[in-house]
């Protein structure tokens, strides 16, 4: 098994495929808490996400009124889906088409 800290030749950001993020989670999320590393997350070899540290600013800065506004938007958003809802269109399917 190959280590998860480990980084691939010629990059500066470790690569962790799927499978292995579910298997090491804990031990990644310790490693980007404490070193502040930073992951490539890959699906199939092919890159489809990111694991970053979040800046101590930052994490300070978030206040009851920013969470009130990512709630409200996250609301006018789930609003938005019901309206367009049919039945025997799947949410993923229903996602995929308001993304084009």
């Amino acid at each position: 098994m190959k280590d998860h800290t480990a980084a691939r030749r010629g990059s500066a950001r470790k690569v962790v495929g799927v499978r292995e993020l579910k298997t090491h989670a804990a031990g990644i999320l310790r490693h980007v808490r404490e070193a502040r590393a930073s992951y490539i997350l890959t699906h199939r070899g092919r890159a489809v996400g990111m694991i970053l540290p979040l800046e101590p600013a930052e994490d300070a800065s978030t206040t009851s009124e920013d969470a009130a506004a990512a709630w409200d938007a996250f609301v006018r958003a789930g609003r938005r889906l019901e309206r367009q809802f049919r039945p025997g269109v799947s949410g993923v399917d229903l996602l995929s088409a308001m993304r084009r």
